[in-house]
């Protein structure tokens, strides 16, 4: 077909060509292209950069699909790597001992409750409540239960058995116990006798991202309400299973709502856990809208559809009510979850039951809860009959004499909210500072450690060839080509340009600048400095407006939303990843037997965060590191924002998960971090790699260094 016969069928097909893609097929014709990455079809270009669109947490979601069992597990892996990272628990923080206090126990009719409190950590108190079944008929170790409740009034005392639109906490735990189950009510953080750290802390209704500045520190460390959450019930865990009558292999969570979140987070993360049942929780498009259900980079390209699905293939009761979020349950989320159940061959472990009530955990739900324990959770000979499955009237007890610290006083060294966050900060910095390898053969213990941590930080990856697609797009001018590179499994669209240099290709060089590709490589014209010089010493230059800078800035993008971080990477970590694009680009379009990768001003620091994630076997790095202070928070809140950094190892990780390739670390005003690229360097016997300089290096110096690399 000729060309013009082609224009005329997709026009009449109303699928003309763009006018600014038209030069693409006149490109490929002249094979200024290798091979490699033929350029994509104008038909696929998206029509902008899909990541312009922000994710809130009532987005709604698609159902998700695995072709195979390896492809689930693999990705069940790293769901559960994303989220003990986004609550701070990666690597796993010292179990150090609870120090469990049982007193004040009350004796029911078939059940005994009594009060608990233990140290989650030193001096920070957990507390709840344990339901114990007494009966000369059943005889222990008996199943365990962990109850996490929802943001009901009175927490874990919520008692209103009669609402069909309410929960009742102690009659469930109640019922649970005559049915022959040892069951933990705990409090979630800022509850009742769980005081220390109040429940809404950080938390800023009228924030852009609904968090204090206090807040938007503490997530750098993967400090966060959910974070201390799960811990809590990751002890209560720990709790449970150590019980002389309980038996650790049969473990059961239920709780709805809030509580619904912290049982499926609890289940994907702690294999001990072999039931569960979160309560009108899982939703296509809601996912949790407190502050204590979202936390640093948490449902980034994930929902609570596939956590929820983690635990699989432990036996999982979707519950679920026409009158809330859940109300799709039937049609969506359970035959998505469903569907990852039958790839690992345990379809009949999974099942649902939807009421007609609005948000609750009423009777019926919780009969619903009853049945499906009773067939995963007991031995055959002990199992509940189905009489006993009826649930039970008959709480006798004010639920405020359940109260832990009614009549006994707290704990006098008991921590302060500043005083708990204090501890979780200087915890985190203890354990950057004793992973420190202090030699070549600690580092990859290193890597183990804190490449999960890093990798949920900036969420970022070079993508392969086969995922990039390229178009040539106007403005374009002689020796200086406009481009559009995307990945189609993201429908990102980044602008580029690129300029061959008038002789023989000797080399590849990516340059980034903080304003853009114009200001890093001029006019064709009046190239810059370090263009001129580059383009003198053959190499092809290739320059990307990053996310947000040069042409890629749209000012109508608007990312004020509650808990931004917790769906969307910032604007500097999708910074991170345009580079790895654009390298990947480089890389499969012009094979280039190696690459230098030059940041100018703040996008060195971009740079830097890059180098973990480079795939190209030949890549220096000339990385202009802006006098950034990276020693302190308000440097990271001011210039540099991506939760969770500061928790991954900031630069001293950056340093020593990536390869000893060249690099040249200029401009760090003797305040940024070059000592950990020295001592990463050194553990390789690779320092003659590493040049550092305290002050800025000249475009015709770091021409020089590139050329002199081959």
């Amino acid at each position: 077909m000729s060309r013009k016969s082609r224009r005329l069928f997709l026009k009449e097909a109303s699928l003309a060509i763009p006018a600014g893609l038209a030069a693409a097929e006149v490109s490929m014709a002249q094979g200024t292209r290798g091979p490699a990455l033929t350029p994509g079809d104008p038909r696929d270009l998206p029509a902008k950069d899909a990541r312009l669109e922000v994710r809130t947490l009532d987005t709604p979601r698609k159902p998700p699909k695995f072709k195979s069992r390896a492809d689930w597990e693999a990705r069940a892996a790293r769901l559960r790597e994303q989220i003990l990272a986004s609550c701070g628990l990666a690597p796993m923080p010292a179990r150090t001992p609870i120090n469990a206090q049982i007193f004040d126990r009350l004796e029911g009719d078939g059940y005994t409750v009594e009060k608990v409190y233990f140290e989650s950590f030193p001096k920070f108190i957990c507390a709840g409540n344990l339901y114990r079944p007494k009966s000369a008929n059943r005889q222990p170790p008996y199943p365990g239960v962990l109850s996490p409740h929802g943001h009901w009034r009175y927490g874990r005392l919520e008692q209103n058995p009669g609402d069909v639109n309410g929960g009742a906490i102690p009659q469930r735990c109640m019922n649970l116990a005559m049915q022959g189950y040892v069951t933990f009510a705990y409090d979630m953080v800022g509850y009742n006798d769980t005081y220390q750290v109040p429940h809404y802390a950080t938390y800023d209704e009228n924030a852009p991202w609904g968090l204090t500045p206090e807040g938007m520190r503490l997530w750098l460390w993967g400090i966060s309400q959910v974070g201390l959450q799960l811990w809590n019930s990751i002890r209560a865990m720990d709790f449970i299973t150590a019980l002389p009558d309980v038996d650790p292999e049969r473990i059961g969570v239920t709780g709805a709502s809030g509580g619904g979140t912290q049982t499926f987070l609890l289940t994907a993360v702690d294999n001990r856990s072999k039931v569960s049942a979160p309560v009108n929780m899982i939703s296509h498009f809601m996912q949790g809208g407190c502050i204590c259900e979202n936390g640093p980079n948490l449902r980034i390209d994930t929902d609570n559809m596939e956590i929820g699905a983690v635990s699989a293939p432990q036996p999982l009761l979707m519950v679920s009510t026409t009158g809330d979020w859940t109300r799709d349950t039937q049609r969506i989320e359970y035959p998505a979850i469903a569907g990852i159940y039958e790839l690992l061959g345990a379809r009949d472990h999974v099942a649902e039951e939807q009421f007609t009530y609005g948000h609750n955990y009423n009777r019926p739900s919780r009969e619903a809860v009853y049945r499906f324990f009773a067939r995963w959770l007991p031995k055959e000979s002990a199992r509940p009959d189905a009489k006993s499955l009826v649930e039970q009237d008959g709480f006798d007890f004010d639920p405020g004499h359940l109260l832990a610290f009614s009549r006994r006083l707290p704990p006098a060294d008991a921590l302060d909210e500043k005083g708990v966050m204090d501890t979780l900060l200087k915890g985190s910095q203890e354990q950057l500072a004793k992973a420190r390898p202090a030699n070549a053969d600690q580092v990859e213990e290193y890597r183990k450690q804190f490449g999960p941590v890093y990798r949920t930080a900036l969420m970022a990856e070079q993508p392969a060839a086969e995922d990039l697609r390229w178009w040539q797009a106007e403005g374009g001018t002689k020796g200086r080509e406009r481009l559009l590179i995307s990945r189609i499994s993201v429908g990102d669209r980044v602008p580029c340009t690129l300029a061959r240099p008038a002789g023989a290709v000797r080399g590849a060089a990516l340059i980034i600048h903080p304003d853009g590709a114009k200001a890093a490589l001029g006019t064709a014209e009046s190239p810059s400095p370090l263009a001129a010089d580059l383009a003198k010493r053959g190499f092809l230059l290739l320059s990307v407006d990053t996310f947000q800078t040069g042409e890629a800035r749209d000012p109508n993008r608007k990312a004020a939303c509650h808990y931004f971080p917790t769906y969307n990477r910032t604007d500097d970590a999708q910074r991170v990843q345009d580079i790895l694009t654009a390298l990947a680009y480089l890389e499969a379009a012009w094979k280039p037997a190696k690459i230098t990768v030059v940041g100018q001003g703040m996008a060195g620091l971009w740079c830097l965060l890059a180098r973990p994630f480079i795939k190209v076997k030949e890549c220096a790095v000339a990385a202009d590191a802006a006098g950034f202070d990276s020693a302190k928070d308000e440097s990271y809140l001011e210039k540099l924002y991506v939760p969770l950094l500061r928790r991954a190892g900031d630069f001293q990780s950056a340093a020593l998960l990536a390869a000893a390739s060249p690099l040249l670390l200029h401009n760090t005003g003797g305040r940024f971090a070059s000592d950990a690229f020295k001592h990463a360097y050194g553990l390789h016997n690779a320092s003659a790699r590493l040049r550092v300089s305290d002050s800025e290096v000249s475009a015709t110096e770091i021409a020089a260094w590139a050329a002199k690399l081959g």
